[in-house]
């Protein structure tokens, strides 16, 4: 009985190492193959949350920078140098290029997801997820908060995008705040979805226990008997809510 076990022990093993070595052949194959490129295969990982990035798009950006790899011969083709191509384009996040032995080259990437969009005297522009500014793209309306007038980009990559963290975190305040205006840096006004009143933050800190107050006016009072007719609430006292006609 141990011999049989050892015998299928052993075939087992042998079949393994002969996988082995036949994998390894391709890969190295797939290095080495001076045929040319038949088929890139470019997949958009999260195309199905987001599609601000398409496999067509990607080819054209490919085929317009010198990278585009069909027809070249496969041990010409520089993996590496395409990836580093995807990174440039501004809605790529991440970029993944390998060969396959049947002179294939696949290509995945991962898109940049916008965080908050910035129309300012300085220039029009997205934040994404890292922090980073990134163009606005062609043709797309992306629904993320808004901030206007003078905006500096340090401050959107810095206490602005800290400021939308906790938006996206206290969902009854993203779905009331319709965009943000920065007159100066000590002087923000929200502009609100629901009510035409402005709400003059001013200075950016301390902005929970501010809005924190406004929203106990609005839960436990207003919503109760009815809005006055104010043109906006001013946030800056403390301890006090001051409403303006």
């Amino acid at each position: 009985m141990n011999s049989m076990v050892k015998k299928i022990f052993l075939i087992v093993a042998v079949v393994l190492c002969c996988g082995a070595v036949v994998v390894g052949g391709a890969w190295c194959s797939a290095q080495n193959d001076d045929s040319p490129c038949q088929v890139v295969d470019i997949v958009v990982n999260d195309s199905l949350q987001r599609q601000f990035v398409d496999a067509d798009a990607l080819e054209l950006f490919l085929q317009r920078n010198g990278y585009f790899p069909a027809g070249k011969r496969m041990s010409e083709v520089d993996c590496h140098a395409m990836e580093q191509c995807l990174l440039k384009h501004d809605m790529v996040r991440t970029a993944s290029c390998y060969k396959s032995p049947f002179q294939t080259v696949y290509v995945r990437v991962t898109q940049r997801i916008p965080m908050l969009s910035v129309v300012s005297d300085n220039g029009c522009y997205y934040v994404d997820t890292d922090r980073k500014v990134m163009s606005i793209p062609e043709r797309k309306e992306i629904e993320v908060p808004v901030f206007k007038g003078n905006v500096s980009q340090r401050a959107a990559t810095e206490e602005y995008f800290d400021f939308v963290e906790w938006l996206n975190e206290n969902p009854y305040w993203l779905a009331m705040i319709k965009d943000v205006y920065v007159k100066t840096p000590k002087y923000l006004v929200l502009n609100q979805h629901a009510h035409e009143a402005k709400i003059v933050l001013g200075a950016l800190d301390d902005y929970e226990r501010k809005l924190s107050k406004l929203k106990k006016l609005y839960t436990k009072g207003l919503d109760k008997i009815g809005y006055p007719d104010y043109r906006e609430y001013d946030l800056r006292f403390d301890g006090q809510v001051v409403g303006r006609k």
